[in-house]
């Protein structure tokens, strides 16, 4: 889901001196960005020599007050000589101790950023952690999930319904944390939250215990496994029952439950096996579901949703389509619950695969996109997944490229989503093997399985992979707003044909349908090229992501 973050920072230049931090003799000074996006979207020197092993959260929810107290441990592997490290927790929370074994460390919280004074000087190599104590009220999401926070809301019983949502404004909007993308955990994360104990609290991961203590409050303890976002890391609070199977998949049992309210039971039964079906279809396309280890889950939200990993946050209220509405304007869409199917493709794609900077989110969200027309595809068949994949064109804007600036927190244009799966689609067509097309997709699902990627990374394995000339494909519709115009004509017969409206260099095939019923590729660039029709021409493949103007 996209996340529409807002910041009215100001440009400022910090600097860090050993007369200003700590007073603890630090020698190095050390110049951090000039831009708080830039300083909490790039890995610099507060970041870039310490590794995320593994993360605990420790949390205790005060529901009727709004707050969270609570304990974060960072275990970390040095891996370069570093002199300063910097932690994200956003305001109005608060840091109130940071410890190392049992000696305490000395920080400096500023706004969103903790100083914390500790480096790897001499060290490289070697496994440390800190234990970072904090309280307070966290944001509160307005309208979640797009403003990030967390979403105190009410059940229709007027009972606590609690969740997180926080892509794009980071994770540190409720715990302290690296909160950048290309640094994920490699052994996972333990949650523990305390809550009243006739509520639930769910989370990713499997529930290793619970543990019911004195005060009339219970301690549920999940486990991560596997590397995880950090803004995939959740909590949700209500009164939850489980429907719960094992799915026989690819890689052998896998656990899969849906979380939903307790007098949502029926319905939650009632869409259940469309999670069977979406996990049949998407191992069947795109490979093997990637957090076996962790099961699969689906939890009931106030909020719409997001793919919070093996703990998929649903909140599309049983609905067919996007809340019964069918984004694509076919009607296709409205054949399954979109929710579940978006959200859940994001395993494969942002969680699993996920990019390094947050500029590349093209690939989390059209990979994602385009498995929607993969489900369909599998539900209803491909004319039904083509005309779906071609009506969601209409919500394109190309206002801004899909691919800007790396290194800031990003605000990523809507496009990421519809036009980078109809490049995708495009893809697909000029490769025109659909055995190969898929082939590829597994490939880069086994290849980059819990890894972080950059967008040169995925277009440098599509050419290899696909044996195509794609890089001016990528270039054009990923780094430009220009959609390619092809003009033609017909004479006698005779078609000419070029492209326009592309950048230099460019050149894509198109296909000609004839009325015939024969198919005719064209090899067309920025230079006029013409062809003897052997049939009467009837129309261009719509499936190209293109503009055709006849002269």
């Amino acid at each position: 889901m996209k996340r529409k973050m807002k910041y009215g920072w100001m440009l400022v230049l910090l600097f860090i001196s050993s007369d200003t931090v700590f007073g603890q003799g630090i020698k190095n000074k050390m110049l951090l960005p000039t831009s708080l996006d830039s300083l909490a979207g790039s890995n610099h020197a507060g970041r870039n020599w310490w590794d995320v092993q593994h993360y605990t959260l420790d949390i205790r929810v005060d529901i009727e007050h709004q707050q969270i107290e609570g304990r974060v441990q960072i275990r970390y592997k040095v891996i370069e000589a570093g002199t300063l490290m910097m932690v994200d927790l956003q305001q109005p929370l608060e840091i109130t101790g940071i410890v190392s074994g049992k000696d305490p460390v000395a920080f400096e919280q500023k706004g969103r950023f903790c100083f914390v004074n500790k480096n790897g000087r001499g060290r490289v190599g070697k496994v440390d952690s800190i234990n970072i104590f904090y309280k307070g009220k966290p944001k509160v999401a307005v309208k979640p999930p797009w403003d990030g926070g967390i979403d105190w809301n009410h059940d229709e019983k007027g009972r606590p319904w609690i969740s997180t949502a926080c892509q794009g404004i980071g994770a540190s909007i409720w715990w302290p944390c690296k909160d950048i993308q290309s640094d994920e955990p490699d052994y996972g994360v333990d949650m523990y939250y305390t809550v009243p104990s006739d509520l639930s609290a769910v989370a990713n991961g499997k529930l290793i215990e619970k543990v019911h203590l004195k005060d009339g409050k219970t301690t549920w303890h999940w486990r991560v496994t596997q590397p995880i976002n950090n803004y995939n890391v959740s909590m949700n609070i209500a009164h939850y029952v489980k429907i719960s199977e094992e799915y026989e998949g690819r890689k052998g049992g896998l656990d899969v439950s849906f979380y939903v309210l307790d007098y949502n039971l029926d319905k939650g039964k009632k869409l259940f096996p469309e999670i069977i079906e979406m996990l049949e279809c998407f191992e069947q396309k795109a490979g093997p579901y990637p957090f076996y280890e962790d099961g699969y889950k689906m939890i009931e939200t106030a909020h719409l949703g997001m793919e919070h990993q093996s703990g998929i946050a649903y909140g599309n209220r049983f609905m067919r389509g996007y809340r019964g509405d069918d984004r694509s304007d076919t009607g296709v869409g409205l054949g399954w619950d979109f929710i579940l199917i978006h959200e859940s493709g994001h395993e494969w794609f942002g969680n699993s695969i996920t990019t390094a900077d947050v500029n590349d989110g093209w690939i989390h969200e059209g990979f994602t996109t385009y498995m929607e027309t993969i489900y369909t595809e599998c539900a209803q068949g491909l004319d039904a997944a083509q005309r779906y994949v071609i009506g969601q064109r209409h919500i394109i804007t190309n206002r801004v490229p899909l691919i800007n600036k790396y290194g800031v927190n990003f605000d990523a244009p809507g496009d990421i989503y519809d036009k980078g799966a109809s490049l995708i689609h495009t893809i697909r067509t000029i490769l025109d093997d659909d055995h190969k097309f898929y082939a590829i997709l597994q490939e880069m699902t086994k290849k980059y399985s819990h890894q972080t990627v950059t967008s040169a990374e995925i277009e440098e394995f599509w050419i290899r992979q696909s044996g195509l000339q794609l890089k001016p494909i990528f270039d054009q519709y990923l780094r430009t707003t220009q959609i390619p115009t092809l003009i033609y004509s017909i004479n006698d017969q005779i078609m000419t044909l070029h492209w326009t409206n592309v950048i230099p260099g460019f050149e894509m095939p198109v296909l000609l349908l004839l009325k015939d019923g024969s198919r005719k590729w064209v090899k067309a660039s920025e230079q006029p090229v013409s062809i003897k029709l052997e049939a009467e021409f009837d129309k261009w493949d719509p499936n190209i992501y293109c503009y055709y103007k006849k002269q």
